[in-house]
This record gives C-alpha cells, structure tokens and sequence, in this order.
C-alpha cells in the first residue's frame, strides 16, 4: 500500500535520527546473528531501553540504546518475503563492500580485506548504538546488551577481549572533537519539514514521505509498512593517522612559512585549515580566512558562490567537498545532505598511545544510501562537481581515499603570494570497517518480537 504523507509520530522514530544525543559517554556493538529465535530474543531483550525521537524534556534518560539492522540481519528477523524483500534498494541489499558501492568508496580491495567488520566472510548483521551520562551507565546497558547477545548465540565483533576495545568514546577525547583536532559536529540539517525542494527536508532522511522525490523507499507493500519511519545509516570505523597528519603539517608550515610571512606555528594552522575549510576551532574560512576567530566556531550561514577562485577556502577542502553549499554543481540539483552522529574512538595521540587504534565513529543518516551517501563519497574521491572548477581533478583533501586507480592526489592553495603546491597528499583516514543499517522504526521493532 502508498505509504502516508502526514508528519511522523516521534514517539515511532529511533531518537538518533531527528536528535542529537549529547550523553558523554557511548559504545558501539557489532554483532552476526545465528539463528532467528536468538537473534529475535537479543531484540526483545533490550527493546525496553531503545530510545524514540520524542522530547524527553528535563528528565533526561541516564542510559539509553539505538538498534540498526543491514538487509542480512532483518531477512534473519522480519516475516516478509523474498517478494517484499525484492522492494529494498540494490545499495542496501548488496551492501558497502559490493562493487557497485565500491565504484563511490573506492576504499580498495586490499583494505577491505583487513576490515574488522563487513566484507565477506564478517557478516554484519545488527549495530546497537548505547548512550551513558557517565561510565557506570554506559557500563551497565553495555553488560545488558552484551548478555543478551551471549544468551542469543551472536557473534560480536570488537569484543573486549585480548586488548582490543569496543568502538567505544573515551572521556579523554573533548566531546564535539576529533584527533586531528579539529571541532566537529558543527553542520547539520536543520530537518524541517514540507518544502520539496529543500535538501535539508526530514522527508530526505526519513523513509515512507513522499516530499522527496528521489528516495528508494521500499514505499510499497510490507517492505514499505516495514521500513516506514526508518532510515539509513552508513556505520564506518575510520581509522585516523594523526602522526602522519601532524608530520605532513609540520614538514609543510616549515616550507610555506617564509613564503607567506607566518611564523611556521601560524603556519601549522594555516594549513590545518586549507585542508578541511575551516579552522581547528571551527570557525570557517568563508568569514575569517586569515585567522581563527572563536565567536565564528559554529558558524554556518555562508556559502562558496563568491569564492570562485578559491582564494578563501580550496576547492577542495573537506567542508567545501563535502557541503559545497550554493555551488554551481555539474549536474543541476541541490546537494545532498547527511545527517552525522560521528564520535572520536580511542585513547589521544602522544608518545606512550601512538601504536594504539583511534579514529572516527560515523553514523551517516539519510533515506538514500546511494543518492546521498555514496554520491558525496563520490565527490570526495574525485572532488569534479562545480563547474566553477572545470579542470578539477583532485580529492578531498583530508578524507579521499589516495589509492584510488588514477587519483589526483595533489593540493594547490591558491594565495595573493602565488599558489602554494602540495604535490602528492598523504593518506590521512583509512576504513577500517563499514555496514549499511536500517534504523527502523520502534513499531517495526516491536513486530520483529511478537
């Protein structure tokens, strides 16, 4: 049946997807199922703690879980059929690890092979996303889900066992920051509701609104009933080289520092900022390009259309890339939008923890997997959108995956001195892992259990 175009229930819709959570605290647990009566008593075993988009007002939950399942584990779970099953987009069916994926995330066979979750042979099927206002809560639902698990005979991937963490968020890592040090969190959709043409439309991330046009659905049938008040979550574990990015900036602000009339620590954050777009402190190269101001950190009321030289900020840069704004763009169209739940993993980067794993957490939510995040994962890989840029052949610069078959893998900063050239750039992130996830909604949740 045509699914309805009336305004969610946020007491149906997984709070993650219209809120963002800010408990300190959060763990991430991957898990295979073996059999559906286990896999649907894991479900019904934490269902209580799952936590709806509904306003919680003042009373705060202390602890609290979201559950996203990938097409392998709701076939496990689900009562529909290989016909309903057939309504799901090919993106999410196939998964991230397939070629046609593959073909956007460029993430390479070689490094898919090392992935910790999510390539052939490490099924995902279930990712609960647990949320604490301090570590005993955290602790506490983590033990609830991990018990679950065990009583349901799943697999989990990134046990705590032989040294090895959960994906799991350090109270050492400031909240709203990455290893690289930048501020992050700053841009999100403002999910307002009704206008078609607007990309930061909650119909763009929620499945089963007719508003947007170019969403998969399924919006037929059972699949349709089953997914609607859903989304998608793009789930990778990216791996940060900090010691590679603090040698590229500091070997570089050496270089450029004469050139530019900057002392090489000014130097050091100049460059920081071509590369991503804005400052380390948030503040974008659009309104403050020649230093950080801190009353700009969370701006985002600015747009590219009057840099056209780059000048500013680069091509480019991963902000630019990644939310090119009023760009002119290759293809008409507004860009498309991702809704980010990202987190750092990991201890920070120092002399006694620089062997160790640390990273990014990033939840990437939209209603099409294909459309909107593997279409961006496009651009960062081969940054030749705009048509301000014609030529443009390079990548993003801090994200891009360098080993991509006939990657550009140069930077040029254009500056009123001459341009400054980066020959070849590093690898700064590497997947270590990733799986397309339904979030469904608490109804469907509820059905799985009955």
């Amino acid at each position: 049946m045509p699914v309805s175009n009336s305004q969610p229930d946020r007491n149906n819709v997984q709070g993650m997807i219209m809120r963002g959570y800010t408990h300190p605290w959060s763990c991430h647990l991957i898990f295979k199922f073996a059999t559906q009566p286990g896999a649907k008593g894991f479900i019904k075993a934490i269902l209580p703690y799952v936590q709806s988009a509904a306003d919680w007002g003042d009373d705060k939950p202390e602890m609290m879980l979201n559950i996203g399942l990938t097409f392998t584990g709701l076939k496990v779970v689900s009562k529909l059929t290989t016909s309903d099953l057939a309504g799901f987009p090919p993106t999410f069916k196939q998964g991230p690890a397939s070629a046609g994926s593959q073909q956007s995330l460029n993430d390479g066979k070689s490094n898919i092979d090392t992935w910790v979750f999510g390539q052939t042979g490490k099924q995902v099927d279930c990712v609960v996303h647990v949320y604490g206002m301090d570590e005993p809560a955290l602790n506490k639902l983590v033990k609830i889900v991990a018990d679950a698990a065990v009583a349901g005979g799943l697999t989990e991937y990134l046990p705590i066992a032989n040294g090895t963490k959960r994906l799991e968020e350090y109270a050492t890592v400031p909240r709203n920051s990455i290893h690289f040090g930048y501020l992050d969190g700053i841009d999100q959709p403002a999910l307002n509701w009704g206008n078609p043409d607007d990309p930061a439309d909650l119909s763009a991330f929620l499945i089963g609104y007719p508003n947007n046009t170019s969403q998969p659905g399924p919006s037929q049938g059972n699949a349709g009933v089953f997914a609607k008040d859903g989304c998608y979550n793009a789930f990778r574990m990216l791996y940060q080289d900090v010691d590679t990015f603090d040698n590229f900036l500091d070997t570089n602000a050496k270089e450029i520092a004469p050139k530019l009339g900057l002392s090489i620590a000014d130097a050091t954050e100049w460059m920081a900022a071509k590369l991503n777009g804005r400052w380390r402190d948030g503040s974008p190269l659009e309104l403050t390009p020649d230093k950080p101001n801190p009353e700009l950190s969370h701006a985002t009321a600015f747009g590219y259309s009057g840099d056209t030289t780059g000048m500013k900020c680069p091509f480019s840069a991963h902000n630019r890339v990644a939310n090119p704004r009023d760009e002119v763009l290759s293809e008409p169209g507004l860009p498309p939008r991702l809704i980010r739940r990202g987190m750092a993993y990991g201890q920070p980067f120092n002399s006694k923890t620089a062997s160790e794993d640390r990273g990014l957490i990033g939840l990437f939510l939209c209603g099409s997997l294909s459309n909107q995040f593997e279409l961006l994962y496009s651009w960062i890989n081969t940054t030749n959108f705009s048509n301000i840029f014609p030529n443009q052949q390079g990548q993003d610069a801090l994200i891009a995956n360098r080993s991509m078959p006939g990657a550009d893998t140069s930077f040029t900063i254009p500056t009123s001195k001459g341009p400054v050239e980066i020959e070849s750039l590093p690898q700064f992130v590497v997947t270590r892992g990733t799986a397309y996830c339904l979030l469904p909604s608490i109804s469907t949740l509820k059905s799985i259990v009955e």
